[in-house]
């Protein structure tokens, strides 16, 4: 089971960090390795193990979905996850979903998702779905 320790959130803060600036790459620094790590170093465990360092496509990336995950990131995010959340109820830390395909962290009002050139923010109110990473 997913806690985020006594220390997550400058734990999160150095996930964030790293991402900043770091491009968009399918297989590296992707929405998906971005929430797993964020959720490492949040808790300790590497949702994503099964995943590292076997795509580098998109294609790929939904054939890993399909072999080691349960086929779509909604549902494969349900699995690793736990039961969703709505949006409206989402802390800092937790993990969201826009339109089922780009996946971020909530930090309040807004979340942080990978995009071209490093981490974007997007509203709250694009949020279409969301996963409580619970506390200790």
């Amino acid at each position: 089971m997913l806690i985020r320790a006594a220390d997550w959130e400058p734990r999160l803060h150095a996930v964030l960090d790293a991402y900043a600036a770091k491009p968009f790459e399918w297989g590296v620094s992707d929405c998906c390795l971005f929430i797993a790590d964020a959720v490492q170093a949040m808790t300790g465990v590497d949702p994503a193990k099964p995943y590292r360092g076997r795509y580098s496509s998109e294609t790929g990336a939904r054939l890993a979905l399909r072999r080691y995950g349960a086929g779509t990131l909604l549902a494969t995010f349900d699995g690793a996850f736990g039961a969703s959340v709505a949006p409206a109820f989402a802390h800092r830390g937790d993990i969201v979903l826009i339109n089922e395909l780009t996946a971020g962290v909530c930090m309040g009002p807004f979340g942080y998702f990978v995009g071209e050139a490093g981490l974007v923010q997007h509203p709250r109110a694009d949020f279409t779905h969301a996963w409580a990473i619970p506390y200790e």
